[in-house]
């Protein structure tokens, strides 16, 4: 035995040699495309094949059938680790007294080769084992040995394209910040016919989902989660998962979590889920429905985001859609704004859904528009939907503080021959159509027929903003054939753009915001800070529902003070935008005076009474209406009435929000 071992020597050197090799490609061909991993584990399996044909025939086995079956079987074996009907031969090879001499070398050379088929199908084995095991421990691994720092963190749950989109914004904006995303996953993770090809290539269907994720996003953290949670999992939720060491990421002030799935009432199940936690929550959900008790319920800092959420954010944020670009300006002999409007807004929203919902109440608030007579000019948005007559009734009760005759509902199915007869006789007044049916090519055929409709008439340009959950393959059509009709009044709505840092956090605006809610606090003698405000509400002596709705309300307005700023700008003389002393005519205090500065107080008290206009309109389309004293837990507010009818000293805040607007508009240049 030791003179052969030594006269095969050279062989098991070699074999050594092959076997490192082998590590080395297999390792760096499934590092570059791990569905190849079936190439090297067939050629093993030929090669473990071919061994045991010559060993089975070297100690007599002669029928072919019986050879070829225990070679195929054998070296299957290798693949699991069964090393008793594999190696366990080496025993009667040896013991086998009768083999001549000659053929003992031979045996022993298919053994050392078989050691050496064996250790690559082991490693090929140990590379299919991590592929659909060890996701989950390198996760837990990461989270044992990393720790919350002082830099924000994003927690997705989820990796969905509207996560994926805001997971890409926020790397691109916040280059501190470390994104973590939550894997689920899928319900059938194996096919129904499972052969040994099919589980070497689905190895590949996790790694390449991870490899997309990383591609858009570098520096994300993959966590791979066991299972997705059970409802009221409660303590047990990250053990569960099969991570927990999430648990003090979730304790952190810094974290912000994303519930962003397409199915809402599992983001509020996992949401009711979560244990207290000082982090802030952003759930995909009905933004006015149910969902607002569900989240002071549970007592976390949530913001619920739907369609309709997004709708008006994307619209408020780009200036493009703004209808003071739809409407008449009153110009003076110079061709400058006087800050009031010549003619009615006049707005058609085709579709009643999340996204017809959010247009709504975009063009309610910013279609608000003073006339000369300082009246808010004439506002109608006809909203037609084949289920009217059940939105209207919710529309309203949901809404009291709306006059009648300004949202009306009419049961007419768009594309219709009705609805082409009413866009016909409406067409001439119409300043703005939004196309929001659920369906892209519905949508997209609706605006072509009316675009050609526009242009045959030759009536006004209206605004046609068309909804599109894949701007990619249809706007670019869709232009297309605008500028080939020569109207350019196309705007593209939606698709998975729409989710942003600015859209979904808000805190793009924040620092302006506060220059507002400051420029508040110094006219009325008590200025405090951003956080004082928070603090103060929240120790007010009122209901959890009156603080909520309150601090709700008024940072969605400092918001909307300056996102309306671009409005202003343009009912406005551009001299004012540079002036500084237009801006510093209106004092900060009331004190018997809107403005020192007679040559500007025209158009200054047109954009004041145009900005109480605005904000009359907000709070009707958030669901307030006017009372004789304050109540948040209701949504009564008393300065929810004409500017006339208001004490001078009220008047004057919206004269600050002017004068503030002007600053922010001379600085941003």
């Amino acid at each position: 035995m030791h003179e052969l071992l030594q006269n095969s020597g050279w062989l098991a050197a070699v074999v050594v040699a092959v076997v490192l090799v082998y590590m080395s490609i297999t390792l760096r061909l499934v590092r570059k495309n791990a569905k190849l991993l079936w190439i090297p584990a067939l050629l093993v399996a030929i090669c473990g094949t071919l061994l045991y044909w010559n060993a089975f025939g070297s100690v007599g086995v002669s029928n072919w059938f019986t050879r070829f079956m225990l070679s195929i079987t054998n070296a299957l074996d290798l693949f699991l680790f069964k090393v008793f009907s594999s190696l366990g031969l080496a025993p009667y090879f040896y013991s086998n007294a009768a083999t001549p001499e000659a053929l003992r070398e031979v045996i022993h050379s298919h053994l050392v080769l078989l050691y050496g088929i064996y250790l690559c199908a082991i490693w090929t084995t140990s590379i299919l084992t991590v592929h659909l095991f060890a996701r989950r421990f390198s996760s837990r691994i990461w989270l044992a040995f990393h720790r919350p720092a002082g830099a924000r963190t994003h927690l997705f749950f989820g990796d969905g394209p509207e996560s994926l989109a805001l997971a890409a914004d926020l790397a691109a904006h916040e280059k501190e910040a470390r994104i973590l995303i939550v894997t689920f996953p899928e319900a059938d993770i194996l096919p129904s016919k499972l052969s040994l090809l099919q589980m070497f290539r689905g190895v590949s269907a996790n790694t390449e989902r991870q490899r997309s994720i990383r591609a858009r996003i570098p520096d994300a953290v993959i966590l791979s989660a066991k299972t997705k949670p059970a409802r009221n999992a409660g303590d047990n939720l990250f053990r569960e998962m099969g991570l927990p060491g999430l648990e003090r990421w979730m304790a952190c002030p810094g974290t912000f979590v994303y519930l962003l799935s397409a199915g809402s009432e599992e983001n509020l199940s996992l949401l009711q889920s979560f244990p207290d936690s000082p982090a802030r929550f952003f759930c995909r959900a009905d933004a006015k429905g149910l969902s607002e008790g569900i989240g002071m319920f549970t007592g976390k800092q949530v913001t619920f985001i739907d369609k309709a959420y997004l709708t008006t954010k994307q619209m408020k944020t780009d200036p493009s859609f703004f209808p003071v670009h739809f409407v008449q300006r009153a110009l003076d002999a110079d061709g400058e704004p006087l800050g009031w409007v010549e003619t009615p807004f006049h707005a058609m929203v085709l579709g009643f859904g999340e996204t017809g919902r959010g247009a709504v109440d975009f063009l309610y608030e910013f279609g608000a528009f003073t006339g000369k007579d300082k009246n808010p000019v004439p506002f109608t948005c006809e909203v037609l939907d084949r289920n009217a007559s059940q939105m209207a009734g919710t529309f309203i009760a949901d809404h009291p503080g709306i006059p009648d005759g300004r949202v009306v509902f009419s049961a007419i199915e768009a594309g219709s021959d009705l609805f082409w007869k009413h866009l016909a006789q409406e067409l001439p007044t119409l300043n703005y159509i939004v196309l929001a049916l659920g369906d892209d090519q519905r949508n997209v055929r609706q605006a072509l027929s009316i675009l050609e409709m526009i242009c045959r008439t030759g009536t006004a340009r209206p605004a046609v903003v068309v909804e599109l959950d894949d701007p990619e393959k249809y706007g670019g059509m869709l232009r297309f054939h605008a500028e080939s009709l020569g109207v350019d009044c196309v705007r593209i709505l939606g698709g998975v753009g729409a989710w942003t840092r600015e859209n979904v956090i808000d805190e793009t605006f924040e620092r302006y915001a506060r220059l507002f809610f400051s420029a508040y606090g110094n006219a009325t003698g008590d200025p405090k800070t951003w956080e004082e405000r928070a603090s103060s509400i929240r120790q007010a002596d009122r209901s959890p529902l009156w603080k909520n709705r309150e601090y709700r309300r008024k940072v969605e307005q400092d918001y909307s003070d300056y996102l309306h700023a671009r409005v202003k700008a343009e009912l406005c003389p551009s001299s004012f935008l540079q002036d500084e002393a237009v801006a510093d005519s209106i004092p900060v205090v009331y004190a018997g005076c809107h403005c020192t500065l007679p040559s500007a107080a025209s158009v200054l008290e047109y954009l004041a009474v145009g900005e109480h206009i605005r904000w009359v309109a907000a709070h009707e389309i958030a669901g307030y209406s006017c009372g004789e004293t304050k109540r948040e837990d209701l949504k009564v507010h008393p300065a929810i009435r004409d500017y006339a009818s208001l004490s001078e000293e009220t008047r004057h805040y919206d004269w600050i929000v002017v004068k503030t607007t002007l600053q922010v508009l001379r600085q941003e240049g």
